[in-house]
């Protein structure tokens, strides 16, 4: 068994939780307050942000562009785009509404200079689990094919 945890804080306390759905899936298996062994290996993206961090998100989006059949993933430009939008990463600052009422909204950069540190890490967890979805794989298997440029 396989699994993906996360660290959070519940009341004050540390705890793991899984990560990802097969994460999830996998608990579901084990008895209740049944001890288990774990051997911890932290995943690139779990670091400190880092240019590593950020080339290995990138790297996970050209996985996601050259491995996915819908048409709004297929190129690494569509790619980012739909990925700001599935992630609701618009920039409030600049959104206007338009005289008839329409709303324009433009969307946040992933650079590096423009991404702070703790808000990278929130937006790559999160971003991680939507590639993952986009190509049917979960989100260690990303992770694994971008570290490796399996693309």
């Amino acid at each position: 068994m396989n699994l993906i945890l996360q660290k959070t804080t519940k009341w004050g306390n540390a705890i793991l939780v899984p990560f990802d759905p097969e994460s999830v899936e996998a608990v579901k298996e084990l008895k209740e307050n049944q001890p288990i062994e774990c051997k911890v290996n932290e995943l690139g993206a779990k670091k400190s942000r880092s240019v590593a961090q950020f080339n290995l998100f990138h790297a996970a989006l050209r996985v996601v562009a050259f491995n996915s059949e819908q048409p709004n993933w297929s190129t690494l430009a569509r790619a980012k785009l739909s990925l700001k939008v599935a992630l609701n990463y618009i920039d409030h600052d600049s959104a206007i509404v338009r005289p008839d009422g329409t709303v324009v909204l433009n969307y946040r950069s992933f650079s590096f200079a423009a991404l702070p540190s703790m808000e990278a890490n929130h937006i790559f967890d999160r971003g991680f689990v939507v590639l993952a979805g986009v190509i049917g794989v979960s989100v260690g298997e990303i992770l694994r094919a971008a570290q490796n440029r399996e693309y």
